[in-house]
């Protein structure tokens, strides 16, 4: 006997969306730093360096990873 089902990302729970979200954000790479645009100046944000952490609380890279997330859904699940 063969079962089969299509999992959708929306129709996950809420909660566990978010939460895979978070943890796909916190795994990336290093992002450009918005405040200075990478340069090699002193930035409070970067320290210099050009790049930061990615911060899970940016709605903006909430978006990209769940956009990223649903184009490769479940491959990244």
């Amino acid at each position: 006997m063969k079962y089969a089902f299509k999992l959708e990302w929306d129709d996950l729970p809420e909660e566990l969306r978010e939460e895979k979200i978070r943890q796909y954000i916190t795994d990336g790479e290093k992002r450009q730093c918005e405040k200075c645009d990478g340069e090699n100046i002193y930035c409070k944000a970067c320290r210099g360096l050009g790049q930061v952490d990615p911060d899970p609380d940016n709605l903006y890279e909430q978006e990209e990873a769940e956009k990223d997330i649903r184009s490769h859904f479940p491959i990244y699940f």
